[in-house]
């Protein structure tokens, strides 16, 4: 049976999707704003799925070596130009890219989350994740030119320009992917500590007599 704190996990992460989905956000990322869209593509590849992973931690896994390379190479061609900008123009490719982004951020954080393996493996996955993400915001934040067309002369929110946009988009992934890495490496962390901290006490207990 879901415990009541995994509903309240589950019911957030849904409300994150459907942030990301219906709200104002989705409109702005496709027609007027880089960074806009990078929030959405955050929440629905990266918290929901995180907060929905912590829900189901446990009840499905797969490993890390599997499930990095996959959300890595899943993030990165999303972002190859003309992958982005068939994504930004044709509605069955955007469809996919949000479904993609979704699994494969799920498919990661489910493997971090999951007690069956190592510790040092899933932090071996967050670690893989926060250079990936490091890479791929470092382009954003310092090409020195508008890499997606769609929004060389798009009405950016706020007033500032294209390529500001994309820098604001670049920090915002890099900002969030470095929040969630560190959060979640922490807590990978306190878990060996408690672990060691046992160890010692169970050795200790002499058996009875």
């Amino acid at each position: 049976m879901t415990q009541p704190s995994n509903k309240l996990l589950l019911g957030l992460g849904v409300a994150l999707l459907l942030v990301a989905v219906f709200s104002p956000l989705a409109a702005w990322g496709e027609q007027r704003s880089f960074a806009a869209h990078m929030a959405q593509h955050l929440l629905l590849g990266d918290l929901a799925p995180l907060v929905l992973a912590i829900a189901l931690a446990g009840a499905v896994s797969v490993h890390p070596a599997i499930a990095l390379p996959v959300w890595a190479a899943n993030l990165v061609a999303w972002h190859v130009p003309v992958v982005y900008e068939a994504a930004l123009h044709h509605d069955a490719v955007h469809v996919l890219q949000h479904v993609a982004l979704f699994a494969g951020g799920l498919l990661l954080w489910i493997s971090v989350f999951s007690p069956r393996y190592s510790v040092p493996a899933r932090l071996g996955a967050v670690a893989g994740m926060m250079l990936v993400s490091l890479g791929l915001s470092t382009v954003l934040l310092w090409w020195p030119r508008i890499i997606y067309a769609t929004y060389r002369d798009a009405h950016t929110l706020g007033g500032i320009s294209p390529l500001s946009d994309q820098r604001l988009g670049g920090g915002l992934m890099l900002l969030e992917g470095s929040i969630a890495a560190f959060a979640v490496a922490g807590w990978l962390i306190v878990q060996v500590l408690r672990e060691e901290s046992v160890r010692p006490a169970t050795r200790n207990v002499s058996p009875s007599a």
